[in-house]
């Protein structure tokens, strides 16, 4: 296979980084991105399990007694819980989902954005953090700032993740333990429960770099072949 082809498919700016990482050596960059796509990966299903778990835990504080439905008679239409841009996004979950099916608290609470769920932790809550929210974190010295913060930076880190981006320059390690925290900070059982079904820990031990690349490849002008 030809180090050209290799660049078309996956285009000569998204490998650049790799190649960078590793002097310029095409062997190890594609050791590399490999590694990237498996612990790319490995991170969506940290986040899947993260996301659920912290959408899962709001939803039973906020919508305690409340009925999957009507909508209408829960918190996820409640102005006195929701601000309108919130009401608004459910609004537009609603209108997504599939016609015909019953609109349920439960479908609507999957079919949210992860924004929305760290939305609830900003400053515009504030109230309904100290009178509601915190109820679903058994730490009960956590701040809603810190949490807002994180939630943040975990919202932007699964983006990349989601949208392929590349995440050499990220520290992976430090989402997943705020990860790790958060799902703590709701159950310290739950903290233990992901940790042992995330990859990620163990993939970012074993990363590629130049230390395992192989020596540097001569690229001839033209096609070249390896």
């Amino acid at each position: 296979m030809s180090f050209m082809q290799e660049h078309a498919w996956l285009s000569t700016a998204r490998f650049a980084p790799f190649l960078n990482e590793v002097d310029g050596n095409h062997e190890g960059a594609l050791e590399l991105y490999d590694w990237h796509a498996e612990t790319t990966a490995a991170c969506f299903e940290s986040i899947h399990h993260f996301e659920v778990m912290v959408r899962n835990a709001i939803d039973e504080t906020l919508g305690v007694a409340q009925p999957q439905e009507p909508l209408r008679d829960t918190w996820l239409m409640d102005f006195s819980t929701l601000h309108p841009g919130g009401v608004k996004q459910v609004i537009v979950a609603v209108e997504r989902l599939q016609k015909g099916a019953s609109i349920t608290r439960g479908r609507v609470v999957a079919g949210l954005s992860f924004g929305f769920w760290a939305g609830l932790f900003s400053k515009s809550y504030e109230e309904l953090w100290r009178q509601r929210l915190h109820h679903a974190f058994s730490q009960r010295s956590l701040v809603r700032k810190d949490l807002s913060h994180r939630m943040r930076a975990i919202q932007r880190f699964r983006n990349r993740v989601a949208h392929h981006d590349s995440l050499l320059g990220q520290d992976i390690e430090r989402h997943m333990d705020d990860m790790l925290d958060i799902v703590g900070w709701i159950d310290p059982e739950a903290r233990g429960w992901l940790a042992t079904r995330s990859r990620v820990h163990a993939l970012l031990a074993r990363r590629p770099g130049p230390a395992h690349a192989c020596p540097p490849t001569a690229i001839t002008s033209g096609a070249g072949s390896r």
